[in-house]
């Protein structure tokens, strides 16, 4: 007969037995050969744990501007999904969002004292909303990952005094853009939507990122409300220099393609 769970060597690395987790190597103390039972009790365990956390995450991110990044930086992290994580799975949310609407016919290509061929291209293009719709699908989401180290730069540069690591400023950008993946993802999913009430939610939520940036600064960095909403206004103007700019990039690179 076997013996009992706690009273056996780790099976994966073979140290001593000391309560429910090895002490070296950290994995859970179970039977070889579960009952039903003890089946059962493990996968509730395990989808409760992951679920609990998961949600417990985005409430904070959603509603508590800033306190996932406070945690992270005072050491409480158990308790929450790694902010990479947490961005990988907004960014999915938003980017699916995104390929399942139709192509938005106000991405148009303008072009004044062009040569021939590069006019030629753009009305292709224009004519054709789909081209640049799925290049900025394409390329878009691998240029965040440029852009958004980049706003953490931006971060660093007006908030330094506080916090002179770059790191933690890096992990504020992620919790940052997670929750812009988010309201970006409920204003496209609501495009397909009329009425006065759609569009005045939709721009409550434009407006979300800036109101959400100004709470988060003071939660994470402290100071008062107008110096937070000063600086707030500052970084995502910048920010949004970046974008336009990492945008007319990919439209060139496009429309290169074509001449």
């Amino acid at each position: 007969m076997d013996a009992a769970p706690a009273d056996r060597p780790c099976p994966n690395c073979g140290t001593p037995p000391a309560g429910r987790y090895c002490s070296h190597c950290g994995q859970r103390v179970v039977d070889l050969r579960p009952t039903l039972h003890g089946l059962l009790h493990e996968a509730f365990h395990e989808f409760s744990h992951v679920d609990g956390k998961v949600i417990r995450t985005i409430g904070l991110l959603l509603f508590r501007p800033g306190r996932l990044t406070r945690e992270f930086f005072d050491g409480k992290r158990a308790r929450s999904v790694t902010p990479l994580r947490l961005y990988l799975l907004t960014s999915v949310l938003f980017f699916g969002v995104m390929a399942m609407l139709p192509p938005s016919r106000n991405l148009r290509v303008s072009l004044t004292n062009a040569r021939p061929e590069f006019t030629q291209a753009a009305e292709r293009m224009n004519r054709d909303p789909a081209i640049l719709s799925h290049a900025l699908e394409t390329a878009f989401p691998k240029a965040m990952f440029v852009l958004m180290p980049l706003f953490g730069l931006i971060v660093y540069a007006f908030y330094w005094r506080r916090e002179r690591m770059y790191v933690p400023h890096f992990y504020f950008a992620v919790h940052y853009h997670a929750f812009a993946f988010v309201i970006l993802a409920i204003f496209e999913a609501m495009a397909p939507l009329h009425g006065r009430p759609v569009q005045v939610a939709r721009i409550v939520l434009l407006l979300a990122p800036l109101a959400y940036l100004t709470m988060a600064l003071r939660t994470v960095y402290g100071g008062g409300r107008l110096m937070a909403a000063v600086k707030a206004i500052a970084i995502l103007t910048i920010d949004l220099l970046f974008v336009f700019v990492t945008m007319a990039a990919i439209a060139y690179v496009t429309l290169r393609r074509f001449v």
